[in-house]
């Protein structure tokens, strides 16, 4: 396990953070100095105190994916056990600093960032989730945050007799009061609620109206100039909606403004900040979304590349091979029935395995052999073929018709094209997991290259779709005659 920290590994450490942030910063209010010693104390306890949850974060971030259904009741142990255990049986004079608010943003931040890995892992290029992508949205998100705070507010205010004539309004919730009051708590859920629903109308229609129809049609001046006139003359209506409601029959009421003035600039101050907050993240989450429809749609580009590049090399290699057939068909070889099982074989192959995204070296060498014992009927007679193949080769993966392409070549330019001896060396190697495949051919003494031809430029198109540039492929003249090298790292089959 490489515990190398880079920039991205300290994103899991932010819910943890930022707890500790708030925590420090509360209890500064609350002793009301303001120094960067005593600050400087605070960080470091607080820091001591939650190094179990930074740890956890981290280890779960850094482990690798078979290990981690362990790590992961580790994490559970160290962000519920610990934090409740510490805060539950801490002594009278303890000086332990972690309270319940720290814990419950450090948990909460820390099961949100999961969920959004997880959001982020199933709606990855090549993936179908929908239903997922449809849940976990922007949308979503807005109304779940809404319908807790409701539920918050009603729990609270239903905790206590007229909450709002005698504030300040305690931070604690009554069980008992409410189940002999329910009718009150529905009361306060539902006005709540209807808050809550105008809260939403104001984000709805930022995101869906003003940004996405004027503001990406239009620009920015003439959005923020709508949406400021927008925001002025709705919220002196939707305020005196709301001074309707008989929980603002009291004298303080629940606008922002806290009285019964709908005008009251303070009202029109709570939605502008209501559109200063929302659209910055909506226009955050916009891009994410669209940059990852973008990914999505280049994977799918990616996928019918491929599938292109493999339909031209099929026809190539059947081209190739029923020259050789009818070249004995002409001479009525008794080879030629040996030849056609072979041929059978081959584009057995082709047809069933060559449509998928991965066969086994074995698979991709049993097909070489085929095709070289194919050729070697054919031109054994002038050609000296050296042939070195790793054993077990079952353990690796790669793209079907990797290799054939360069072996092809090799008999095309250095076999075919002359009637003189020739010789073809063809050397597979494994150190690893790493490929090293070597195709050497003899070149006639009339011509001075092997034409590289289409073969040879999809076989490197596809290397670049597979393997990005995680790959070498060479191709050049030697005192030989000419040599072919790929090098690359294969993939093993799961367990």
């Amino acid at each position: 396990m490489k515990l190398a920290l880079k920039l991205k590994d300290l994103f899991p450490l932010l819910p943890v953070l930022l707890a500790l942030c708030w925590s420090v910063w509360s209890l500064l209010q609350d002793e009301q100095i303001a120094n960067w010693s005593r600050t400087s104390y605070l960080f470091g306890q607080l820091l001591l105190e939650l190094s179990p949850l930074l740890l956890a974060q981290l280890l779960l971030y850094k482990l690798q994916q078979p290990v981690r259904a362990l790590y992961w009741l580790l994490w559970l142990v160290a962000m519920l056990l610990y934090p409740l255990l510490s805060i539950n049986l801490r002594l009278e004079n303890s000086v332990l600093l972690l309270d319940l608010s720290c814990w419950l943003i450090a948990f909460c931040g820390s099961l949100l960032y999961w969920m959004e890995q997880f959001y982020q892992l199933k709606l990855s290029p090549g993936s179908n989730n929908s239903w997922l992508q449809k849940l976990w949205s922007l949308d979503t998100a807005v109304i779940l945050l809404l319908t807790g705070w409701v539920l918050f507010m009603a729990l609270l205010l239903g905790s206590h007799q007229e909450p709002l004539a005698n504030q300040p309004i305690p931070l604690q919730v009554h069980i008992d009061r409410l189940l002999h009051y329910p009718f009150e708590f529905i009361g306060y859920l539902l006005q709540f609620g209807l808050i809550a629903s105008l809260m939403y109308g104001y984000y709805w229609l930022n995101r869906y109206l003003l940004i996405r129809r004027l503001l990406a049609k239009h620009g920015l001046l003439p959005f923020v100039l709508t949406s400021l006139c927008v925001l002025m003359l709705s919220y002196p209506l939707l305020a005196s909606l709301l001074l309707c409601l008989p929980i603002n029959s009291y004298e303080v009421t629940v606008l922002a403004s806290g009285n019964h003035n709908a005008f009251d600039w303070y009202n029109f101050k709570f939605v502008l900040g209501i559109w200063l907050v929302s659209t910055p993240l909506i226009l955050a989450f916009d891009r994410q979304q669209q940059e990852k429809n973008l990914a999505q749609i280049q994977h799918r580009q990616v996928q019918t590349e491929l599938l292109l590049l493999q339909q031209q090399i099929n026809p190539h290699f059947l081209f190739n091979t029923l020259n050789n057939l009818y070249a004995l068909c002409l001479v009525q070889s008794e080879q030629a029935p040996t030849l056609i099982l072979r041929l059978a074989d081959l584009l057995r192959y082709v047809v069933y395995q060559g449509s998928q995204p991965l066969v086994t070296l074995q698979q991709e060498i049993n097909y070489l052999q085929d095709y070289l014992a194919l050729q070697q009927l054919r031109v054994s007679n002038k050609t000296e073929l050296r042939l070195s193949l790793p054993e077990h080769a079952d353990q690796h993966l790669l793209p079907p018709l990797l290799l054939i392409m360069l072996v092809e070549n090799a008999y095309k330019h250095g076999v075919e094209s002359t009637a003189e001896p020739s010789k073809v060396n063809i050397q597979l190697q494994l150190q690893g997991n790493r490929l090293i495949f070597i195709c050497e051919n003899t070149v006639p003494a009339q011509q001075s290259a092997a034409l590289a031809g289409i073969g040879l430029e999809n076989l490197r198109r596809r290397l670049q779709l597979c393997y990005g540039e995680n790959y070498t492929l060479s191709s050049a003249a030697t005192a030989f005659g000419w040599r072919a090298e790929l090098r690359l790292e294969l993939e093993r089959p799961p367990c």
